[in-house]
């Protein structure tokens, strides 16, 4: 069975015995349209909403405003997740704007009573398989190679919203909880200022357990 492209060429040809003008101009056309991409890939081509990844292959896209679509692997402690981005391996979220004490340390001397609570606060508001949007301040990853982002556990309409921060995003949350400590980790300070306001409420209030580092 003849190709498309046999079957074209065959009917401009006819075309040409008949109208010779008519032909020259629908085959400019085609050269045309063909430069400049017009027609698009016949088939197998990479789809418009995705984007070369990290090995060179398809992945899907960070959806609008800068939000990237994760799903929640584990929560390892009070202030990092594992993910799974579509496309590419699990990684390593780093929770910026905010702290909170260890409780999976290595060194079992290092954790503490307060850890362990703000850990399990962290996996009351998210577990594995959820779906979370990520969004980055100014940095993408720290000497650890652990992605430093903002969680948020409800797409938001506005991401500067700060109704939608106060209420979507889980950074906000164990700070305004009072299960986070602020931190200024330059130069990744963009919510610096709200998250302190809410974090002195939370210690003048006695909310979670950070009332207690104060």
């Amino acid at each position: 069975m003849a190709s498309e492209k046999q079957q074209a060429g065959r009917a401009l040809r006819r075309l040409a015995r008949k109208n010779p003008l008519a032909a020259l101009a629908i085959a400019a056309v085609l050269v045309i349209g063909a430069a400049l991409g017009w027609f698009g890939a016949a088939g197998g081509g990479v789809a418009e909403d995705a984007a070369p990844g990290r090995d060179g292959q398809a992945t899907i896209a960070p959806v609008g405003d800068g939000l990237q679509q994760a799903q929640v692997v584990r929560v390892v402690d009070g202030d990092t997740l594992k993910v799974s981005v579509p496309g590419e391996a699990d990684a390593t979220v780093r929770l910026i704007g905010m702290d909170t004490p260890e409780s999976v340390a290595a060194d079992e001397a290092r954790n503490c009573e307060e850890g362990r609570i703000a850990s399990d606060y962290a996996k009351s508001l998210v577990a594995p398989g959820q779906t979370v949007w990520l969004s980055r301040d100014v940095s993408d990853a720290d000497r650890y190679g652990r992605l430093l982002r903002y969680v948020w556990i409800e797409r938001p309409d506005d991401p500067a919203d700060e109704g939608e921060i106060a209420g979507k995003m889980l950074n906000a949350i164990l700070v305004r909880d009072g299960y986070a400590q602020v931190k200024r980790y330059k130069p990744d300070t963009t919510l610096h200022d709200l998250f302190q306001r809410w974090g002195d409420e939370a210690a003048a209030d006695g909310r979670g357990v950070t009332y207690k580092w104060a």
